[in-house]
């Protein structure tokens, strides 16, 4: 697919959410300026209390950290919680203090991820990703981690096809940007307002996509005459170590779910960032 086709197709895919817009032009952005040294943009000063981000879970700007972006949280709350309930874990530390870039946004949908990524996001990483030869390393993407679908869930039909969709156009975008990254795909958790059986259905038609955006990439390299090398995408399963007691409401987990959700990610993680467990925090 062509890059004017692709743009297209992720304009159509994405939706409006003032919280995501408000997220991505007044928390993300100014991150991203500091971060990418973007040439265009002055080095951002803090940005005033927005009501609509009136939320304890949600941060303003961090613009203590100006590492390189080597790892980027894609997705909804269970990755921007990561600076509040989960920010003592290993991920939480490897955004606020080291070369981890946090795009989540508390109540997005799939959709709604997409429109941050529309907004800019997409042209701010990709670019600084394909300038990275020739200028100094700010983005050097090796790893995402997409936490995203949860909220797509309906209480009564879980999943229905155009919320595999839009998570499948997740997944491309993040191998568009950089192709040779590879996406940790989270499953959804259980929830205390959606019955287990249709989350389990849902994971399941999430890990088809999976199974499907793999054996594209093969297919492509095979065409181009790459070697074969390991999954571009690889299906991370935590549900069923997290029990619904680590849930501080119907869906957010609690300190625990964090430290649990975080032992299943840092084995993939570690590899990345080339640190051993009990190195890791040293350099951050």
């Amino acid at each position: 697919m062509s890059e004017d086709s692709f743009l297209k197709e992720l304009k159509q895919s994405s939706k409006f959410k003032q919280r995501s817009h408000d997220t991505h032009h007044n928390i993300h952005v100014p991150e991203l300026a500091l971060r990418l040294n973007l040439p265009n943009h002055e080095t951002p000063s803090l940005p005033e209390p927005n009501p609509a981000l009136d939320d304890p879970f949600s941060r303003s700007a961090n613009l203590s950290n100006t590492s390189p972006i080597h790892i980027v949280y894609l997705g909804n709350s269970m990755l921007e919680r990561l600076k509040t309930t989960g920010k003592d874990t290993n991920l939480g530390t490897l955004s606020n203090k080291a070369n981890a870039f946090n795009a989540g946004c508390g109540g997005d949908k799939n959709e709604n991820v997409l429109y941050r990524l529309e907004q800019g996001l997409y042209t701010l990483l990709k670019s600084s990703q394909e300038s990275m030869a020739t200028a100094p390393k700010t983005c050097d993407i090796a790893l995402w981690i997409l936490a995203s679908g949860t909220n797509n869930l309906h209480a009564k039909h879980g999943f229905r096809h155009p919320d595999v969709a839009s998570w499948k156009v997740l997944v491309e975008t993040c191998l568009r940007i950089a192709p040779r990254s590879r996406v940790l795909a989270c499953d959804v958790f259980y929830r205390k307002d959606v019955k287990d059986e249709l989350v389990e259905a849902g994971n399941e038609m999430l890990r088809d996509v999976v199974r499907e955006v793999n054996l594209d990439v093969e297919k492509r390299r095979a065409e181009s005459g790459e070697e074969g090398g390991q999954e571009s995408v690889v299906w991370v399963e935590a549900r069923q170590k997290i029990d619904k007691g680590m849930l501080v409401d119907h869906v957010h987990l609690n300190e625990e779910g964090y430290r649990v959700w975080d032992e299943v990610l840092w084995e993939y993680v570690k590899e990345v960032v080339g640190v051993e467990e009990q190195d890791r925090g040293k350099d951050a």
